[in-house]
């Protein structure tokens, strides 16, 4: 099995860019092309699985380049303008993200908005548009392409990991390939020898081809 694979198509090269808010992205060389605007199954050789879609794709010599996006891809698309009155606000999260058609994880949003109105944005403005008036909450695109809402609680990530290269005062760092992290954790392990913590995970980088994950904290 190769490290990631879609389908039956292999992952020759790339980097997939998980945020801590918004969707994540992917820029992927493939062996064979993949099915656009299809909700597709990246999984690599460990078991991990990352749900999303293939939004462009081209042929370039022997392989093919592939755009993705975490979740269904349709965070793009413009609402209907519709008035709210006295819903609290998980609701009007919801229901923006079925107009679309993404699907709904965790949704942390018991505050009643007395009168809301939603505009004509496409559906990401809108949900940051949201946010705006719940500012202890972040959203992001879930690895199984649900769409998350909440406070973040910063558990902290069930392995310690042994740095490759690091700048503390940027908190940037670079670790042997691990799929398994996601932003929005406590980051602890090992540099130069010594224990040390990382910090709160706000990015995290795959890059396929170098075997590596590239981390940026908050400390």
């Amino acid at each position: 099995m190769a490290l990631l694979s879609i389908n039956s198509s292999k992952i020759s090269d790339g980097q997939i860019s998980l945020p801590r808010t918004g969707r994540w992205v992917a820029a992927l060389r493939a062996t064979e092309p993949v099915p656009l605007g299809e909700l597709l199954q990246m999984e690599f050789e460990s078991g991990e699985r990352l749900a999303a879609t293939c939004v462009a794709a081209g042929r370039q010599g022997g392989f093919w380049s592939l755009s993705l996006v975490g979740g269904a891809g349709r965070l793009d698309r413009a609402l209907r303008p519709k008035y709210y009155e006295g819903v609290p606000a998980y609701l009007i999260i919801r229901d923006l993200l079925t107009e679309v058609g993404e699907a709904a994880g965790e949704i942390d949003g018991p505050e009643v908005f007395l009168r809301y109105t939603r505009l004509g944005y496409p559906a990401w403005q809108e949900l940051r548009r949201v946010l705006l008036l719940l500012p202890e909450r972040s959203w992001r695109v879930q690895p199984d392409g649900r769409v998350w809402v909440g406070r973040e609680a910063w558990p902290s990530y069930p392995k310690r990991l042994a740095s490759i290269e690091f700048d503390f005062a940027r908190g940037h760092f670079w670790f042997s390939l691990e799929p398994g992290l996601q932003p929005g954790v406590r980051l602890e392990g090992r540099a130069a020898g010594a224990d040390v913590v990382f910090g709160n995970v706000e990015r995290v980088v795959h890059h396929i081809g170098q075997y590596r994950t590239e981390v940026f904290c908050a400390r």
